[in-house]
């Protein structure tokens, strides 16, 4: 369980760390082309689609990282229905169930982005393969699926999740 607790909060640390430099490149792209625009007559040319797509990757890795805090909205209205006994059994089969979805949509973003990569897509406004970009899903979902299974495994890992109010 340690190792998996380390791998975890690795995992965690490198996902937040392209999540804050995705959002960084946005401010910078967005602010140099308002900039540029106020003081110059023009914008930055592809700034626009940069940041857009800077703006993706940070909310495709956010996936990772709400499931990482246990943040997912879920509905509760059926949280009485079975014995209080049964929730341990029923939040691992959860966990179980959210890993196999995720491993599939992993599986399935693989050959989105292989199809991608074969027919050579490219940005509209800044003419770049898109396809590396595109890498984020697999690698979103994959790491979902990852910690939800570390979490049916060991519960104790599972952070507990936070109310709303």
């Amino acid at each position: 369980m340690d190792a998996a607790r380390r791998l975890l909060r690795g995992l965690w640390l490198l996902e937040a760390t392209v999540c804050v430099l995705a959002f960084s490149i946005t401010a910078v792209a967005l602010m140099a082309d308002v900039l540029g625009r106020e003081f110059f007559g023009n914008g930055i040319f592809g700034a626009q689609r940069l940041a857009v797509w800077s703006t993706a990757v940070a909310g495709l890795v956010g996936f990772a990282l709400v499931t990482a805090e246990a943040g997912h909205l879920r509905p509760r209205f059926a949280d009485g229905w079975l014995p209080k006994a049964a929730e341990p059994y029923i939040d691992r089969l959860a966990e179980l169930i959210s890993a196999a979805i995720c491993i599939f949509l992993g599986w399935y973003a693989i050959d989105f982005v292989r199809n991608s990569a074969a027919l050579g897509e490219r940005g509209m406004a800044i003419p770049i393969l898109v396809w590396p970009i595109q890498m984020i899903l697999p690698w979103m979902f994959f790491s979902s699926a990852l910690r939800h299974l570390c979490f049916a495994a060991w519960p104790a890992l599972k952070p507990v999740p936070k109310q709303e109010h």
